[in-house]
């Protein structure tokens, strides 16, 4: 009987490693969509406004990078290959990052060097009452599937 039972605590135990690491490959994998999709609007971003120079764009797209977590939250499994998970970031919202880039966008390019990111939000929150630090807001919600290596893959 002794035996039954630790067989069976092995069996679970092992059941629930393998679960929770699956999830975490599963949670992993959005993360990472979220942030190449998020690094790809920021990087638009910075084309659309900021076309003084390269080293200014690179410097905006550095900052925003920093201040930026991801966080796959409410997951919902179908069955051990499928799952949808909603992935939130915290960083800086949409609009307070579009009003800044307009502001830096009037810079003089013989200017931008001096041009500091965190100032200019906590300037613009100041003005607008807008959140001049990140703050936490869904980002994206992703549909995953396991593909035949057993890899979580994006569905489009």
């Amino acid at each position: 009987m002794k035996t039954i039972i630790q067989t069976l605590t092995v069996l679970a135990l092992a059941f629930l490693v393998s679960c929770t690491s699956s999830e975490k490959a599963f949670k992993q994998t959005a993360e990472a969509t979220a942030e190449a999709q998020f690094k790809a609007t920021i990087e638009e971003e910075a084309a659309g406004y900021l076309t003084q120079n390269e080293s200014f764009r690179k410097a905006y797209i550095a900052f925003m990078h920093k201040n930026s977590e991801f966080m796959a939250e409410d997951v919902r499994m179908s069955g051990e290959n499928n799952g949808v998970t909603t992935v939130y970031i915290k960083s800086y919202a949409p609009d307070i990052r579009k009003k800044l880039l307009r502001v830096a966008g009037n810079m003089d390019s013989s200017k931008t060097g001096m041009f500091n990111f965190a100032n200019a939000f906590q300037l613009i929150s100041k003005e607008t009452g807008m959140p001049g630090e990140p703050m936490k807001y869904p980002f994206a919600t992703l549909n995953l599937k396991k593909d035949a290596n057993g890899d979580w893959t994006v569905l489009k």
